[in-house]
């Protein structure tokens, strides 16, 4: 069962290869499609969100932040085991980017003319055709792990509340 709501396909490409189980991801239109799935479709279950955060998010009120850093903004809604991350700085593309920076690296070093191609490339409905796209995926998903970064943070926070589910625990969670 789909318990991972990510708004497009470049994430869904992502976060299904950092958790190792496509079958955990379920794409939504759009930010609202994700906050919708948490709060109404999930019927009170468990359930996690991805969005990003750039524009002005319409997050409910009953989310409240337990976890912030400048790339990322865990949320929990109050009472219930559903939880909304907001990566950025300000969009998937620009989270990932912030990682490969920190590894002397840019997105011209996998083939793209620059920035903007591998945006462009990324809001496509099969980035993953891409073979420079999957070869910035694959660095990025295998450098992560030699480090701790951002990237590797919200791995091990997600397969945290993937495998704790309704046991989640606050104060193990922050630790991380």
């Amino acid at each position: 069962m789909a318990t991972v709501g990510v708004e497009c396909n470049a994430d869904r490409y992502f976060f299904a290869k950092l958790l190792g189980d496509k079958s955990l991801i379920r794409k939504e239109k759009n930010d609202k499609g994700v906050i919708d799935g948490i709060v109404k479709r999930s019927r009170d279950n468990f359930r996690i969100g991805i969005i990003d955060v750039d524009k002005n998010k319409k997050v409910p009120n009953d989310f409240k932040e337990i976890y912030a850093d400048g790339n990322l903004r865990c949320l929990k809604r109050e009472g219930m085991c559903q939880f909304l991350f907001l990566i950025g700085p300000i969009q998937f593309e620009h989270w990932i980017n912030s990682f490969l920076k920190i590894q002397n690296k840019g997105v011209v070093d996998f083939g793209f003319e620059n920035f903007e191609e591998f945006m462009q490339r990324s809001k496509t409905s099969t980035p993953e055709n891409d073979s420079r796209f999957v070869a910035l995926i694959d660095y990025v998903l295998k450098e992560c792990l030699n480090s701790d970064n951002h990237i590797r943070k919200v791995k091990l926070q997600l397969e945290y509340l993937v495998e704790k589910k309704y046991e989640f625990e606050l104060k193990e969670f922050v630790k991380i």
